[in-house]
């Protein structure tokens, strides 16, 4: 079945593009939208090939797509086919509030459908899931980029690429509900600036427009928010706040907070450029409200999932958290090579080296990072500055403990308990894809004398690191290769991970100057030039992604237990097990979440109850009788596993692996 959707799809698509682009009938810039929506669709079956053909699994080991939402997605689609809304998970921790537990996400629509569609679904439904919100995520930007920031389609189709298969995505594909929430990013965009707060460049006439005054020179269209109706103002940011509230459903508070501050940065920085106008006053007032009616808006719509999580956040260990462990996984300065070189420090679990936390780097692609610079020097000024402003600042942000304003942003609610700064550069990424497209856009089109003389500058910038990373960079690898190859085997394999991606970067820069010459030679159309940037930048991108932390092995094997489930299953109740046996390779955490069981335990989770937690660790052995308040009947265990015998017995060996040992008291 994924060969048939594989080979189906990418037809599909293949056909609509070349449909549109070369057939009269099909000339029309809607029907144009949607072929390009299908050529990024087929671009994600193309990327994750390998998992839509069922061949192998991603993550590797599941992540949390296996060992949190699966079972914790069956556990809510269960319940409502038993005509129950999932308030409350008896399964896990000794029974907790599923319902405050906002990664829960049985609210979000397309989770919704899939809970009421089909219950039983199998773990590759979670997997086809993540493939669609990274196809949702570049659908909202290409039509960002040509609805509202006025590029032309080609430079859409590369913004949106660069953002889909972005470093901060790939990185976070088990990750279901953060990718869920982030992948309405752009959309959430595209419905505010419909403010107006953005100029746009078009080569296209527009008309007039009944919602206030536009300047029109040929080839710029600038739209003043400050001569917008308090109408038009308002129904924009009310469609945002829908918008986002519908993307919070999907469950990670934290996503939520990056859209909310990334919106927040933008508007600042769009007064900021905007200051100078008449009605500044105005301005603030009507940007001001935007923002606050957006925030109601999704405040309102997303309540069911905010306000129960609100209450519960009071009572986990995260209400108590200092900024040490809030700048956990900050992004360190030394991994801002990841922009360049992603995999110099190892860019899947298994290969990371580093006394710092494995973080995404936020690589968007080396053709982008030249492309966005290109933007600002070219055409500096109000149309590019707030995306340079929203790169530069999230990308500090996300440098957590290594500078100084991500502690002040813990100030504000809700930001204090969470970690991972680092995270804040899929803002990064986003604003610098948008100066990407932009940027290609500019390329597209003729060049003055001025932008002309830039771009010649740029060109031999470009051209003089191609030169030194293939003269001094690439030899120093294969040198330190040669070096090292009789040294401790860990040292040799990092300095061969380094070199493998040192030749990467370098083969892709040339690839990128080679196009920037095409471009200065006047070597091809400017649709010729467009499909090869696009074509350059997938290449770079999916070439990354597609073969990164992929496993052989189904990582849902883990919840198949049939012999120890069904001993249980057998025993009067009601009992609790207990799993925190240092059992995690043979026995998933949240099993019981599937089979109905009761465990004192549960995968990690940040909403856990702190006095659930404190009691535990405050235990000191199961030989206590607070242990056997607990109702603990059985622990699982392996074989050989060191117990109290006066109080423990042997009550099941029938699995290979482990041994259920019954609580006599």
């Amino acid at each position: 079945m994924g060969w048939l959707l594989l080979i189906g799809g990418g037809l599909l698509a293949w056909l609509a593009t070349w449909a549109a682009f070369h057939r009269r009938w099909l000339r029309t810039p809607w029907h144009r939208d949607v072929a390009a929506l299908l050529l990024l669709a087929a671009a994600t079956l193309g990327c994750f090939w390998r998992v839509a053909a069922g061949q192998n699994w991603m993550p590797a080991d599941g992540g949390d797509l296996v060992s949190f939402l699966f079972p914790t997605y069956r556990f809510a689609a269960a319940s409502l086919t038993a005509g129950a809304w999932p308030l409350w998970n008896p399964h896990l921790y000794s029974g907790a509030p599923h319902v405050g537990d906002i990664q829960a996400g049985f609210l979000y629509p397309p989770n919704l459908a899939l809970f009421l569609l089909k219950p039983d679904f199998p773990y590759t439904a979670l997997q086809w899931l993540s493939m669609a919100h990274i196809w949702f995520a570049g659908a909202g930007m290409f039509l960002f980029l040509t609805r509202r920031v006025g590029v032309r389609r080609l430079a859409g189709l590369a913004g949106a690429l660069a953002f889909m298969f972005s470093d901060s995505f790939f990185v976070h594909f088990g990750n279901l509900n953060y990718n869920a929430v982030l992948s309405w990013l752009p959309w959430v965009f595209w419905a505010y600036v419909g403010n107006g707060q953005i100029g746009k460049s078009t080569n296209r006439q527009i008309g007039d427009s009944a919602n206030g005054q536009m300047a029109f020179d040929g080839s710029r269209l600038t739209v003043f928010g400050s001569r917008l109706t308090s109408h038009a103002s308002l129904l924009s940011a009310a469609g945002a706040g829908v918008l986002l509230a519908v993307g919070t459903l999907a469950g990670h508070i934290q996503a939520t907070l990056f859209i909310g501050l990334a919106l927040t940065i933008y508007s600042a920085l769009w007064l900021w450029l905007h200051r100078e106008e008449p009605d500044r006053l105005r301005l603030v007032l009507s940007t001001g409200i935007s923002l606050a009616v957006c925030a109601l808006i999704a405040l309102l719509l997303a309540a069911p999932v905010l306000l129960p999580a609100f209450e519960l956040a009071g009572y986990t260990a995260r209400a108590h958290w200092d900024y040490q462990q809030a700048a956990g996984y900050s992004l360190a300065p030394v991994q801002v090579i990841g922009w360049l070189i992603p995999g110099f420090f190892g860019r899947s679990p298994q290969f990371h080296w580093g006394l710092w936390p494995r973080v995404e780097s936020g690589y968007l692609g080396i053709l982008p990072l030249i492309l966005a610079g290109l933007a600002i020097v070219l055409h500096p000024g109000r149309r590019v500055w707030p995306w340079a402003g929203l790169a530069l600042i999230s990308f500090v942000l996300a440098l957590g403990i290594y500078a100084i304003p991500h502690g002040w942003l813990t100030l504000l609610p809700g930001f204090g308990q969470l970690r991972a700064p680092g995270r804040l550069v899929v803002i990064t990424g986003f604003a610098l894809a948008v100066l990407a497209a932009q940027g290609l856009d500019s390329l597209l089109r003729p060049f003055e004398a001025q932008a002309a003389a830039i771009f010649e500058r740029i060109w031999r910038v470009v051209g003089r690191a191609l030169g030194i990373a293939w003269a001094v960079v690439v030899p120093l690898g294969y040198l330190a290769l040669l070096l090292t190859q009789d040294r401790d085997p860990a040292i040799f394999a990092r300095v061969s991970i380094t070199l493998i991606a040192v030749m990467s970067f370098a083969g892709l820069l040339a690839a990128s100057f080679l196009w920037l010459t095409a471009r200065r030679q006047g070597w091809a159309r400017p649709a010729t030039l467009g499909w090869l940037a696009v074509g350059l930048i997938y290449a770079d991108l999916a070439s990354l992604a597609a073969h990164q932390d992929v496993g052989t092995q189904d990582p849902s094997l883990g919840f198949r237990q049939p012999a120890i489930v069904g001993f249980l299953k057998q025993q009067p109740g009601p009992f609790r097990i207990d799993t925190r046996t240092d059992i995690e390779r043979e026995w998933q955490a949240d099993t019981a979440l599937l089979y109905g069981l009761e465990d004192i335990a549960g995968i990690a989770n940040p909403m856990q109850l702190a006095d659930v937690a404190r009691y535990w660790d405050n235990l000191g052995s199961r030989s206590t009788p607070l242990y056997d308040l607990l109702n603990i009947r059985y622990v699982i265990a392996r074989k050989d596993a060191p117990f109290d015998w006066d109080k423990f017995a042997l009550a099941f060996d029938g699995d290979p692996r482990l041994n259920v040992y019954e609580n006599k008291r």
